[in-house]
């Protein structure tokens, strides 16, 4: 069976304490929700289940608010709504998983969101509380005691692209890059929202935010300081900051719910773990494992679209996979705006295939200490 994007939307992506600040990521999930079937003009009652990517369901994320969301769109009681946390790459499990749920013939018509509104819950927030234990215990610190220890996701990115040979000056230059070709990209699909303002700024509430909210970086990059040991190499520069926003696809098995010409199929997908010291852990076989899926090879892939929460994590991820920087992410990436977390792993997705050209075949890679994950995409219209 063949799996089809019908259609697919994101909201801007803002930064943290930003016009979309105020947004609960419910509502604002229901948003992207809403927009979607509109885009393809399916019915809200045809839809069988609803799938959230969410790397952070604690407090406003939390209590299964994919089902909260399809409530919060004024959808059918009867639709369902699955919350998969899977850290750094919940977006693309969440994905993968409705996928082999229409494969399975379990549903036909299934939305996927990821959200983050790291305005409201930080990255780490499932940690900062420990009135309920320490996130993990102490098994996975032991078992790689020996090897200097668990470290945080940009820490083990810096850490790889170390043993990779990836120096400071090619992450300031791949900064450099996707800051320049995101403030030049053309976004579509995007949804305007209404700005819900936090308590520090002085935004009138409902004002429109059409646009995403590039960052502001450095006159002289090379001057700022590594952000996490003395003799690092990530710098505020090459960091993407947490950013608030929202992203949604329907996907379809082409049953009677199906509407107009799809977007595009999905080719395959790919999943993968490795070493949790390295920040690229497992890419390479996700990479083989959607090719075998796809039936297609490397060579085939016109569109790279990485995330980079990191300029290390992009560049180990390239060295990797044995792609060239320089032609990832044609129309910027992470580093251009921030890193809305799961919203930003299915932006790849919804920037990406709407700026392909026809019969295009683009590949969404997200890579990180607990996992990779890989999408391919083939573009129809």
């Amino acid at each position: 069976m063949t799996v089809m994007l019908a259609a697919a939307c994101r909201t801007p992506f803002t930064g943290t304490d930003g016009a979309l600040a105020g947004w609960h990521p419910v509502d604002l999930s229901a948003s992207v929700m809403n927009e979607v079937i509109h885009r393809c003009g399916v019915a809200a009652e045809s839809v069988d289940e609803v799938w959230v990517g969410c790397a952070e369901p604690v407090g406003a994320q939390g209590a299964n608010m994919a089902r909260a969301a399809v409530l919060s769109a004024g959808w059918s009681d009867r639709i369902g709504g699955i919350v998969v946390d899977s850290a750094e790459m919940s977006g693309s499990a969440a994905l993968h998983a409705a996928v082999a749920a229409i494969m399975s013939g379990s549903a036909d018509t299934v939305v996927v969101v990821g959200v983050s509104v790291a305005s409201l819950v930080a990255p780490g927030a499932s940690a900062l509380n420990r009135v309920y234990g320490q996130p993990w215990g102490e098994g996975p610190a032991t078992r790689v005691a020996a090897d200097g220890g668990l470290l945080p996701p940009p820490r083990a990115a810096e850490s790889t692209a170390g043993l990779l040979g990836i120096d400071r000056v090619q992450q300031d230059l791949a900064a450099a890059r996707s800051v320049e070709r995101r403030r030049a990209a053309d976004a579509r699909c995007l949804l305007s929202v209404a700005a819900h303002p936090g308590s520090r700024l002085t935004a009138v509430r409902g004002t429109s935010v059409a646009a995403d909210e590039h960052r502001e970086v450095a006159d002289n990059p090379s001057e700022l300081p590594p952000l996490f040991v003395a003799d690092g190499t990530v710098t505020a520069y090459s960091f993407a900051p947490p950013a608030d926003g929202a992203a949604a696809l329907l996907l379809t098995g082409g049953g009677p719910a199906a509407k107009g010409p799809p977007v595009a199929d999905v080719l395959g997908v790919g999943r993968a773990a490795g070493s949790p010291l390295d920040a690229t852990g497992g890419v390479e076989l996700a990479l083989e494992r959607a090719l075998s899926h796809a039936g297609v090879d490397t060579p085939d892939i016109a569109r790279w679209e990485i995330v980079e929460s990191t300029a290390a994590g992009l560049l180990s991820i390239c060295h990797r996979l044995e792609v060239d920087p320089s032609t990832v992410n044609p129309d910027g990436g992470t580093l251009g705006v921030g890193d809305a977390g799961t919203a930003e792993e299915l932006r790849l997705t919804v920037d990406g295939v709407s700026n392909a050209a026809p019969g295009e075949c683009v590949a969404a890679v997200s890579a990180s200490p607990t996992g990779s994950a890989v999408t391919l995409w083939r573009r129809r219209t």
